[in-house]
Formats: C-alpha cells, structure tokens, sequence
C-alpha cells in the first residue's frame, strides 16, 4: 500500500502537464487514476453592479439614485482540480468514479477555499445501463451553452445545479447512428428556509425530488451526434409553523411543490457550425437557478411560475478557433410576484476563445444582461471578461 501512495502523490505532483496523466496502482487491484483539470485566470468589467457581488453574475441589481456603479474583478478562483478513477473491473461490471473541486467555496478574493464539485461512483454493464451514486449534475441537464462568465446562465435561462442523487441510466442501441438514452434519479431537494425554523425545508419533505430525461442520439449529416431530449423534475418543500422565537410549533403545516418540464436540442449544422438551446417552464425554481432567483412569494403565500430558455450558435472554423453567439431569459409570472420583485432577466453575449498551445486559451467575451423589475426601473449591466485558461 505505501507504494501505492507514493504513486499517488508523484501523480499529483505532475498534475501540470498538458495532457491528462493516467497511473496504475497495482497494488490496489489496478485501480487507474487520471488527474484532469485547469487553471484561469479571469478580468472582468462591469458597467452596473451584479449579484452576487461576486466575479461571476446572476442578475443586475438597481441603480443608485440613477447612477451606475462599474466593478473591475481579477480572479483564478475558477481554477478546477479532478480525479477519474477507473476499476478494478470485473465480469459483469465496469466501475468508474470521479472526484472534482474548484475554489469557490469561500475566503478572501487572494485566498480561495476549495469546494466539492462532483464526487461519485459508476457501475456499468455491457447491455448499457449504469448506476451513479453521489453528487452529480441534475440528471435533466442536456446540453450546456459555451460561455465564460462561471455562472452559465443561472438566474437568466439555463436551470441545473450539482446536487447529491441516486441514478439509473439505460441505453438503447438501435443502429451504429441512432441510440436513445433514458435516465431517472432521486434527488437531494435542496431547498430554503422559508419558515425561518433553521432547517432546510427540502430535506423536511416525505420524499427527495425526481429527475428525468429522455434524449435520442442521431447522426445526421455530420460525424458529431444530433440530441433532442424531454426532461425535467418533480420535488416538493414543506414548511413548519414557526413563532417569533424561532421556535417550531407546529410541523409539516403546508407543502410547496417544485417542478419543471424542459426540452433541449443539440444540432450540428455542417462540421463547423452548429445550433443549440433549451426551453423550460416550472415553478418554485430558486435552488435550480430558475425564476431569477424566487421560488416562492411567502407575501403571497404562492410558489412563483417561470418560463425561460436559451439558443447558442456555434462555430468552430479551425482546431484553434472557437466561437459562439446566444440568447437566454427567464421569465417569471408577474402575478406571482410583489412589486420590486425581479421580473425579467435576458442575456445576449458573444464568445471567442483562440488556442495559443494545445493547452493554453485566450478567451475574450462580451455580454449586456437587462434585470427587469416589476413597477420599477430597470437595469442594464454590458460586462467584457478575457481569460487566459491553461488546461491539463
């Protein structure tokens, strides 16, 4: 076993590398390890204040008086560190895992903490189902747009996060071209406190949340695979009575439900162009980055409803060059919402990243988000971030 370890930590020392490194422990019954990851380096500029105050944005907050207020951030803290483990294997099972971390978990703008990301075992059979346990992506996740700003369109059209789960995945294969791909999971239903009782009120439901999505896989007239799926999810949030003290007195008093249905397309138009998006509506989506940031108006006694979505071109004209144009928005109902609630969120931005090595990205992008406010003013933050991304 001291080999092994020592094996390990060599591994990690090299993890700098340009290309993934792959190292087999014998000693520990094959059990292979790949170290992945990057590092970045970010500047951004905003014209207007965002939440969460942070070196990434969600929605734009109001002006001051009428006035803006432009914030210049440089960061690394989206810098990534991850583990593939691979077997041992046996006759019938195929066993990967994966353990992931970036630095946002906190600490001073110089001084990063580090969080999980991902951490999860995969069994597999050769009929093509699979079993994951741990923390993943929420299973209804199909296609992720091609941006820079960390935050991936949460608050503004795009709904996921990484949270603990249980899922079953089977594929079936009907042609070399075509496959369908049928997931469902049970979910942490990571929720808030609305009653001010001190415990998250999705752990206090009956039951954890259910994902799932259907996506079929078709080669069409290129070698990259079309995907068209039809996911979503289905949890609830259950609140206690709780008094001034902050003491329960009365438990599981009403329930709020959680659920989206979405679909999501991914298509390759020739070898270097290709379009993609996805088209959602649900309600009480605040812990799913949906409806801006509101799940539910506890003024009004009523989960907020939310519509929303994003479309992406991409084009790729050579091995170096990337780029890619996009739209999103999230569109809560107004009758859900009280004045000064956030009403509207949209987004347009335009991607370019050229590849200075094999490893080494220049990364330059512009976007303008416009935060609407019910019976108020609006507010509009253009935002430019460059990057430079060393990946190993």
């Amino acid at each position: 076993m001291r080999k092994s370890w020592i094996v390990l930590a060599l591994a990690l020392g090299c993890a700098a590398s340009a290309s993934a490194m792959e190292v087999t422990l014998k000693d520990a019954a094959n059990l292979r390890l790949q170290v992945y990851g990057y590092v970045k380096a970010d500047l951004s500029y905003d014209t207007q204040g965002t939440a969460p105050k942070n070196d990434f944005t969600f929605y734009v907050l109001p002006e001051t008086a009428g006035e803006k207020d432009a914030q210049t951030r440089l960061a690394a803290r989206e810098s990534r560190f991850g583990l593939n483990l691979f077997g041992p294997d046996t006759e019938s099972w195929k066993t990967t895992g994966k353990i992931e971390l970036d630095f946002y978990g906190g600490g001073n703008p110089n001084s990063y903490n580090p969080r999980i990301r991902l951490a999860y075992v995969d069994l597999a059979r050769a009929s093509g189902f699979s079993a994951r346990f741990g923390q993943d992506w929420d299973t209804f996740c199909e296609v992720a747009p091609r941006i820079n700003n960390f935050a991936t369109l949460a608050d503004v059209g795009l709904l996921g996060l990484r949270r603990p789960q249980a899922r079953v995945t089977q594929e079936v294969k009907f042609s070399d071209n075509t496959k369908l791909v049928l997931k469902a999971a049970v979910a942490q239903t990571v929720g808030e406190d609305l009653d001010g009782g001190g415990f998250d009120d999705g752990a206090d439901a009956d039951h954890p949340t259910v994902q799932w999505n259907v996506a079929l896989h078709q080669k069409l007239w290129t070698e990259k695979a079309a995907r068209i799926s039809f996911a979503g999810h289905y949890g609830q949030e259950t609140v206690d009575a709780v008094d001034s003290n902050k003491v329960v007195t009365a438990t599981d008093v009403a329930d709020y439900d959680t659920w989206s249905v979405q679909g999501s397309l991914f298509l390759p138009l020739t070898k270097c162009l290709a379009v993609q998006g996805n088209v959602w509506n649900g309600v009480n989506l605040d812990t799913y980055y949906g409806g801006i940031g509101q799940g539910v108006n506890v003024a009004l006694d009523e989960e907020i409803e939310a519509v929303g979505g994003f479309v992406q071109l991409l084009y790729d004209p050579t091995d170096k060059l990337s780029f890619g144009l996009g739209y999103s928005v999230d569109d809560p109902e107004d009758e859900d919402l009280s004045v000064g609630m956030r009403s509207k969120n949209d987004l347009i931005w335009l991607y370019g990243a050229y590849k200075i090595t094999p490893a080494v990205s220049a990364i330059a992008e512009y976007s303008q988000m416009t935060t609407e406010y019910l019976e108020k003013a609006d507010a509009t933050n253009d935002r430019i971030q460059v990057s430079m991304k060393y990946v190993f």
